[in-house]
């Protein structure tokens, strides 16, 4: 058979695909063509250099170029297109107008505010942006271990307090010193980071990040955006009476997860 497909694709040459050639034959050489396509392999060195290009995150460049055949341009070309593009050029500008964004979860027993800042007065007042500030608060509401905005506000205290608490498990007793510390730095870095806001995979779609869904806005906005500061208020955290605690940032989280889609920012 081989033999066969071989001569018929020698006699028919460009023919193979008309649509007078046989039905079977063209299905064969369809096959056969798209089983040879090789698979592209994307190297950690592109994906870093589309990240400086395009500030864009690590995930997504490499995301971008495997949809674009590892082609450099096309990969950018899709980026701007998901509007992931060129935020990290506009983020020296100054910030010095923006909102402050409200969400209380249904019940009025969590709360949060979060300021959101932006260049201009006229994008502030803007539909979008109103968009982003709320969308910001929706996750901070869901967000219960978050204390930061930025990684870099993690002072030195804090991560002393979480390396000597990691250092008491359980698991880690009986080893020695110099295991113990590697095992405690290797967790210490996931700890902070589930308490970093933009490290945060968004709630409604958590194949990106906070700080990815903001570098989306800045793309289709146009302006650089700044999330400055939140409080967060739970029902009672302040009274000295001692109560049954309620997960209520669970309840968030589910209820924002089960908003339509069509209603995502």
């Amino acid at each position: 058979p081989m033999r066969v497909l071989l001569a018929l694709t020698l006699a028919l040459g460009a023919n193979a695909f008309s649509p007078l050639a046989p039905r079977a034959f063209r299905r064969a050489v369809v096959v056969k063509s798209a089983a040879a396509a090789p698979e592209v392999k994307i190297s950690a060195k592109d994906v870093k250099a589309l990240r400086d290009l395009t500030d864009a995150g690590m995930m997504k460049c490499k995301e971008a170029l495997a949809e674009s055949g590892g082609d450099m341009e096309k990969a950018q070309e899709w980026l701007r297109a998901k509007g992931l593009s060129s935020a990290g050029k506009k983020s020296d500008r100054a910030t010095s107008e923006g909102v402050i964004a409200t969400y209380v979860h249904t019940g009025s027993r969590l709360g949060v505010m979060v300021e959101v800042n932006c260049e201009t007065d006229f994008v502030a007042k803007g539909d979008k942006f109103a968009e982003l500030a709320r969308a910001v608060a929706m996750q901070l509401a869901a967000s219960p271990t978050v204390e930061f905005v930025r990684a870099d506000e993690i002072d030195d205290e804090v991560k002393e307090r979480e390396r000597q608490a990691e250092m008491q498990s359980e698991d880690l007793a009986g080893k020695p010193d110099n295991i113990k510390e590697k095992m405690v730095e290797g967790r210490l870095g996931k700890i902070l980071k589930t308490k970093v806001l933009m490290d945060q995979p968004y709630i409604r779609d958590p194949s990106m990040t906070v700080d990815e869904l903001v570098k989306g806005y800045i793309s289709t906005i146009g302006e650089n955006i700044q999330i400055a500061r939140f409080a967060r208020f739970n029902l009672g955290e302040t009274n000295t009476v001692e109560k049954e605690p309620e997960d209520l940032n669970a309840a968030v989280a589910e209820a924002i997860a089960q908003t339509s889609s069509s209603s995502q920012p």
